[in-house]
């Protein structure tokens, strides 16, 4: 098959390439989206895919389907990297979009495009590949505890600051003390008994007494009363402790 390639990261560009030209496939690279709209309308024979990074224009400004329509260009053209799936996997939604915009044009088998797809989606969507592929990095889903506090910029920053390091740094903390300071930090939305404390050690590997705990749990906040830096406390209430962050 005869795939014209593109990306604004050639290196992208050529990592596709290489990885469908071992599949027997015949790739050429475009080096920029002018060239490439231009090569294609002054081709007597065009190729059989067009594989783009989505990335490559603004899609609010052109749309390449309706220019090569205007030009009676009957060329299928997927984006490789993009961000809105209609379909559970990249194969069957680049095969329904090809079905849904080719139709009025070209009447063809696209199921001969699947094992190009798959070969596709197999490399973008590798741990290795996928991290240095545009769009394809999902983002952090908000916790739910955000959507029920005042949501500002300002607030999302002092909830994530990792404050508990320069803490440990300025106080010298022994390594048992600052395992249990991250298990209060990472459970900052939850109070926790003793018994929670010694079921996520356990969890761990570890082994610790409750009696043990209580030691380590005083320490701890002794050094963060004495702390002047500090900007974040170990609240009691009862039995039951909580990580407090706090606007220093």
């Amino acid at each position: 098959m005869k795939i014209f390639i593109y990306s604004p990261q050639r290196e992208i560009s050529q990592i596709i390439s290489d990885h469908l030209t071992e599949k027997g496939n015949r790739c050429i690279i475009q080096y920029t989206i002018e060239e490439l709209v231009s090569d294609v309308s002054n081709l007597k024979k065009l190729p059989d895919l067009l594989i783009l990074d989505y990335l490559s224009y603004n899609h609010d400004i052109f749309n390449i389907y309706e220019n090569f329509e205007k030009q009676n260009l009957n060329l299928p053209v997927i984006f490789f990297n993009d961000p809105c799936l209609t379909r559970s996997t990249r194969t069957s939604h680049w095969l329904s979009q090809l079905e849904m915009l080719m139709c009025k044009t070209i009447y063809r088998d696209f199921s001969i495009y699947k094992p190009v797809f798959q070969t596709l989606e197999e490399l973008i969507e590798s741990e290795e590949m996928q991290p240095y592929i545009p769009l394809l990095q999902k983002a952090k889903p908000i916790p739910e505890k955000y959507i029920k506090e005042q949501f500002t910029l300002q607030y999302l920053k002092e909830q994530s600051d990792d404050c508990i390091h320069s803490f440990c740094e300025r106080n010298k903390l022994s390594a048992n003390l600052f395992y249990l300071l991250d298990i209060f930090q990472k459970n900052r939305n939850l109070f926790l008994s003793y018994s929670d404390i010694k079921q996520i050690y356990e969890e761990d590997g570890k082994v610790i007494t409750e009696k043990s705990l209580s030691v380590l749990i005083s320490k701890l906040r002794k050094f963060i009363r004495e702390d002047n830096q500090s900007c974040f406390l170990i609240y009691q209430e009862k039995n039951k402790f909580k990580f407090v962050r706090y606007k220093a």
